[in-house]
């Protein structure tokens, strides 16, 4: 069936978008791969199954879109988006992602330090106040021996 060319147009921008969208999961996905070097099984299975999550997600936003159907500007306008965001947009999303993961991680660490470290404040004055006590306990006892053996005369 021949769509009207005004159809096609909207069919093709939002498969633009939908590159766009791709590139923007791929950089999420590339920052948090980046945080620690796995090896390369783990990263050939977690490339794995990002792209077949991204191919899940494509085909129901294709599916939503323009009704699942896969025409030669579908996938012209998937790598035209993901072209224009990986050329323009990348750079500026990578950066601002880092940024705002570095400043959470730090505002995150704030928080549990605020958080444990009363605790272990106050876990620091149990433990000072019952060495006190038992020294006192012990400190007592030996008088208390002491002054029996006094007694005693031993």
């Amino acid at each position: 069936m021949i769509l009207p060319i005004n159809t096609q147009i909207y069919y093709f921008v939002y498969t633009a978008i939908a590159g766009i969208i791709i590139g923007v999961m791929f950089d999420v996905y590339r920052i948090l791969r980046g945080f620690n070097s796995p090896n390369r099984l783990i990263t050939a299975v977690s490339d794995l199954l990002f792209w077949i999550f991204t191919a899940i997600l494509i085909f129901i936003f294709f599916f939503f879109t323009n009704n699942g159907e896969l025409r030669y500007y579908t996938f012209v306008g998937l790598i035209l988006g993901i072209f224009l965001y990986f050329k323009f947009i990348s750079s500026i999303i990578l950066k601002t992602l880092r940024f705002l993961i570095y400043y959470f991680i730090k505002f995150f660490r704030v928080i549990i330090i605020l958080i444990f470290y009363p605790i272990s404040l106050i876990s620091y004055v149990f433990k000072l106040i019952i060495y006190e006590v038992r020294k006192s306990i012990v400190e007592f006892f030996r008088n208390k021996k002491l002054k029996i053996k006094k007694e005693n005369g031993i």
